[in-house]
């Protein structure tokens, strides 16, 4: 409710609505309110002569009305791609509030010492190791190598390696997006996420289950890309499709938008979708 609340009183919502594309729909419904004017006058049940000298107005802002109503801020939204038996969501939600298995996007060396300092108590890491590794990140740690072992590798590690972790029921897939500066902050580019993403299709479409995928929108926080979240989202949903196209990965993926940066960034999932629909279709 708050963040419907927020985005009707935000700039970017009227923006959207007074946009080509909402300009669009507001004369679409003015035209329907005409031809229902006209299709009255021609029958005589309310002739024009009937109508005030201000109806032209009236009708005006009905249409806005109306445009607005069928434009009401959401939480998601899906688009189908049947030929393939496919989908992707989108969804204004906490990532761990959803159900089936999820990537965790982490660093190249696979750091996990949030006690330490060397992974930020905020980020996405940080935020899974307080939620299912409460006072004890020693066993993710553990859980961590053991998946690193089975790959035979050294680190650092490619970018796009993918182990699971299994935790709570859920299965999260953590795999490698950033490189670790001296500094010890996270960094990395569209290359980067575009090749970790393949990574993770990959090790899904050779273990997973086909159960429903949910990714964040990676890189856009502390992975400190200068790209918007629209396009971001883009960027996974093109990487999806095209190789959902070779062999499934899954039925269903869902891009997740944390409800604080729909809050701070203005997301508009309509500008969103009518994006998505233009990239992918």
């Amino acid at each position: 409710m708050r963040y419907i609340f927020n985005s009707i009183t935000s700039k970017a919502y009227w923006r959207y609505i007074f946009s080509i594309d909402g300009l669009k729909s507001i004369l679409a419904i003015f035209g329907l309110l005409w031809l229902l004017i006209e299709t009255l006058d021609f029958f005589n049940v309310y002739t024009r002569d009937q109508y005030a000298s201000y109806a032209f107005f009236f009708f005006i802002i009905i249409s806005i009305l109306i445009s607005i109503l069928l434009r009401r801020p959401i939480k998601s939204f899906s688009i189908s791609f049947p030929e393939y038996d496919f989908c992707i969501d989108v969804r204004i939600v906490d990532l761990f509030d959803i159900s089936g298995a999820a990537m965790i996007s982490t660093n190249t060396l696979f750091e996990a010492d949030v006690a330490g300092g060397k992974i930020a108590v905020n980020s996405l890491q940080g935020q899974f190791t307080a939620k299912y590794f409460t006072g004890n990140q020693n066993e993710l740690i553990k859980k961590i190598q053991e998946g690193l072992d089975v790959i035979n590798l050294t680190s650092p590690y490619p970018m796009g390696t993918t182990i699971p972790i299994h935790t709570h029921g859920k299965t999260f897939y953590f795999t490698a997006m950033a490189n670790i500066g001296e500094g010890g902050n996270a960094s990395s580019s569209i290359s980067d996420v575009n090749i970790a993403l393949n990574g993770l299709w990959n090790h899904v479409r050779e273990n997973g289950e086909l159960q429903e995928l949910s990714v964040p929108v990676i890189g856009t926080g502390r992975g400190r890309i200068k790209i918007s979240r629209k396009k971001m989202i883009a960027v996974i949903a093109e990487s999806f499709v095209k190789e959902s196209t070779k062999n499934k990965i899954t039925e269903k993926l869902i891009i997740a938008i944390r409800p604080e940066d729909a809050e701070n960034f203005g997301i508009n999932l309509y500008d969103i979708k009518d994006h998505l629909i233009h990239v992918l279709k």
